[in-house]
């Protein structure tokens, strides 16, 4: 997993949503969405399987993600939808707690609506590095 800027994540930290910018060819759509971020530095959203964003992003996995509150900060990264089965425990337990009341109070609701494909949850990486950096020097 390639983390997101820790810049980014620093400034989105207290924040309660992030703006999720998604496309399908020239077409770009902006919304507030709830988040959780997640070790290694990645950024997880939860939404109903059907939505605008989900559908877009089948198609073309780029993401925007922006804070809201000035000064605005925003990087790019890739939409990877999370299987139930692929999962782990610690990070069901954070999306449980922050989402409880949307349709996954507990760690089986939560991937038994994946299973269901009633929601879908995306995890936000970031853009891989070019060949050659953040690889450190011999």
């Amino acid at each position: 997993m390639q983390p997101l800027p820790a810049e980014f994540l620093e400034a989105l930290a207290a924040a309660d949503e992030v703006l999720v910018t998604s496309r399908e060819g020239e077409a770009r759509g902006t919304v507030p969405t709830w988040f959780v971020i997640a070790p290694p530095g990645v950024v997880y959203l939860f939404t109903f399987s059907f939505s605008e964003k989900a559908r877009r992003f089948r198609s073309d996995p780029w993401v925007r993600l922006s804070t809201r509150d000035a000064p605005r900060v925003s990087t790019e990264g890739i939409a990877h939808f999370v299987a139930a089965e692929d999962l782990d425990d610690a990070t069901a337990a954070l999306i449980v707690e922050r989402w409880s009341m949307q349709g996954a109070p507990t760690i089986e609701g939560l991937r038994r609506t994946l299973r269901d494909r009633v929601h879908a949850l995306i995890r936000v990486e970031g853009l891989p590095l070019p060949v050659g950096e953040g690889q450190g020097e011999g």
